[in-house]
């Protein structure tokens, strides 16, 4: 456990946190509102980029477990496919149709369970909260280069986390924006 790793969670934590509450405050009629600079998530609208932001969460969670059983020596094999599809790493975006359709997904305002999206936030807030106990071999393991976004073979574990919180917390302040 180090402090970085705590610091880390933390953050995961506080977002995560603060989307819920968001979600808590919104209506039916706000969710439908248009969220800018999220128009290719779904219908571009304050629900979608909502569930988007929330599928995020549980694609870090999955890279943090993933991650965490390769560094603690369990063989040097590389992060599975399906786990390197869910993270949209940067291979995704050389292909526009690709990367349209995994923005889309069917998000929309009408589809959206907040209650669903709510108990998966804090599945995802759980799970991420074992990024606090990563020792620092584990914060300092280099993920194979395009195993998940930001994985470019020289970025660190604790790098790609930070980067990834980091796109968090403008996917979270976009939603905070639009929600007004």
């Amino acid at each position: 456990m180090t402090e970085r790793g705590q610091e880390l969670s933390a953050t995961a934590e506080g977002q995560i946190a603060e989307l819920i509450d968001l979600l808590s405050t919104l209506d039916q009629a706000a969710l439908r509102r248009p969220c800018l600079g999220r128009e290719k998530l779904g219908d571009g609208t304050i629900g979608a980029a909502a569930r988007h932001t929330a599928d995020n969460y549980e694609r870090i969670a999955d890279f943090v477990r993933i991650s965490e059983r390769m560094s603690a020596g369990h063989g040097g094999q590389r992060i599975p496919r399906f786990l390197r599809n869910l993270g949209h790493g940067p291979q995704d975006h050389t292909n526009r149709d690709h990367a349209a359709a995994q923005h889309d997904d069917g998000y929309t305002a009408e589809n959206i369970d907040v209650d669903a999206v709510v108990s998966q936030l804090n599945a995802s807030r759980e799970a991420l909260g074992r990024i606090a106990e990563l020792n620092d071999s584990q914060l300092a393991a280099i993920p194979p280069k395009d195993s998940f976004r930001f994985c470019d073979g020289r970025r660190t574990l604790e790098q790609v986390l930070a980067g990834l919180l980091g796109h968090q917390a403008h996917q979270l302040d976009a939603l905070k924006t639009a929600a007004g």
